[in-house]
C-alpha cells in the first residue's frame, strides 16, 4: 500500500485503476511548462505544479 500511494502519480494511478473518481488532471508526470500549460486550457481551470512526492504543498507553484 505504501508503494502505491507513496507519490502523488501513483497514487492517482491507483486509485483510478481501482474505478475512485479522481480531479481532472495529467495523466502522469510532465516534462515541461509548456506541456502544463496546454493541459491547463484544455482543462479550463487554474493549475498548479506540486512535487509528487510529498513537500506538504511547500513546492506548490502556481502556473496558469
Amino acid at each position: 500500500m505504501i508503494n502505491s500511494m507513496g507519490d502523488k502519480a501513483t497514487a492517482k494511478a491507483t486509485m483510478q485503476a481501482a474505478g475512485v473518481p479522481t480531479i481532472p488532471g495529467s495523466e502522469g508526470l510532465l516534462a515541461s511548462v509548456s506541456e502544463c500549460k496546454k493541459i491547463a486550457a484544455d482543462i479550463g481551470y487554474p493549475i498548479m505544479l506540486i512535487a509528487t512526492a510529498g513537500g506538504g504543498g511547500k513546492g506548490m507553484r502556481y502556473v496558469a
